[in-house]
């Protein structure tokens, strides 16, 4: 059996707006997620899916690199997602190893990973390599800027939805105010695991602080204490506190991951598969995080990112955003549902990812003209 070929590639963006609006964190004020979709048509007649995401910034510019760069480049080449990433990859590095680009190849290769399971019948857990049938999955929130009441509210639902564990912002500028929530938030949780996320809020002084001040609270992790890209900073603030270290969600390529645990920096990785350019590079992450004995533990798109955790040794977690999921989104035309705290993977072949085209073209972004002042 020959492998498809790339026949046309067709994109579109909708900005989505998220249920409970604005998110709030250290570095955030969201009020929509965006979505680049990409239909990837082959000369067999099958159709690929795929999509990435922002937080608001820069879909634009994601969906220009495909259609001005990458459609001309892959057209009528084999649909061999590895050796399609890589030689895609090393066309557009002069544009930056991650980033911009690997957020443009995720939406192709995804969808290149969903036309070789249709094309074989298969689901993508199966496509991959099946480890186990479902994922523990935890419920988290981007409410730093909730008054406590409302973020007890948030979590309580959490807990009573059955999710396998709650994570909640930290980084007010009080630290005993960070502490008194999390306490807050541990009597709700109970024995669930609890991790918390500074998203690149502190320095290393007061990660310091703030970390040895919340060790009594028993956390799983403590995410993303110092910005994404001070490796050595990180590798230190790890000797220097009991509570583990999580990140990667903004982290882009598998050099990048690479230097972060020789470096003897993190102890879960959170590889965001829209992020680090898709289904290919995560895979090879994750491979680079069993050598070294690590979990996996990926941010964002569930729906995605749960069949990739049934696939590999050495999935720990899976996170589901409250607000910014597929299905919170309401862009599924059937339901990729989390159920007593775990994700089973659609079993339709390809992702089984279906997308509402209605729902998407109602919020579908369209150029906007700018004029210089």
């Amino acid at each position: 059996m020959r492998l498809p070929r790339v026949a046309e590639v067709r994109t579109q963006i909708a900005a989505l707006p998220i249920p409970n609006a604005p998110w709030g964190d250290a570095i955030h004020h969201v009020t929509h997620i965006e979505l680049v979709i990409v239909d990837v048509l082959t000369d067999t007649g099958i159709e690929g899916v795929g999509f990435t995401h922002t937080s608001g910034v820069g879909a634009a510019a994601i969906e220009a690199l495909i259609t001005d760069d990458v459609a001309s480049f892959v057209a009528g080449r084999e649909v061999s997602p590895r050796g399609l990433w890589h030689d895609t990859w090393h066309h557009l590095h002069d544009m930056g190893g991650g980033g911009v680009t690997t957020m443009a190849l995720a939406a192709l290769d995804i969808a290149y990973w969903d036309i070789v399971g249709k094309s074989v019948q298969l689901p993508l857990a199966d496509l991959l390599g099946r480890c186990r049938d479902r994922v523990p999955v935890y419920r988290s929130g981007t409410n730093l800027d909730k008054p406590l009441d409302e973020l007890l509210d948030q979590v309580e639902g959490w807990v009573a939805a059955g999710y396998r564990g709650v994570k909640v912002k930290v980084g007010r500028p009080d630290i005993e105010e960070d502490v008194e929530r999390v306490t807050r938030v541990r009597a709700l949780a109970g024995r669930l695991p609890l991790m918390v996320d500074a998203n690149q809020g502190w320095d290393a002084g007061k990660a310091v602080r703030a970390i040895r001040a919340l060790e009594g609270l028993d956390l799983a992790w403590v995410e993303e204490p110092l910005l994404s890209d001070d490796v050595a900073g990180h590798a230190r603030l790890r000797e220097r506190v009991a509570v583990p270290i999580a990140l990667g969600e903004n982290v882009y390529t598998p050099f990048q991951f690479a230097q972060y645990v020789a470096a003897g920096a993190v102890d879960y990785l959170q590889a965001d598969v829209g992020r680090v350019g898709g289904i290919t590079p995560f895979l090879d992450i994750a491979a680079l995080a069993r050598a070294w004995n690590l979990p996996m533990a990926p941010h964002f798109m569930v729906e995605i990112s749960g069949q990739l955790l049934c696939s590999i040794p050495n999935a720990k977690v899976c996170e589901d955003l409250d607000g910014g999921s597929l299905s919170d989104l309401g862009v599924l035309a059937e339901p990729v549902p989390v159920q007593d705290g775990h994700l089973a993977p659609p079993a339709s072949p390809g992702h089984g990812i279906v997308l509402d085209r209605d729902r998407l073209a109602a919020h579908r972004r369209t150029p906007t003209a700018r004029s210089g002042g």
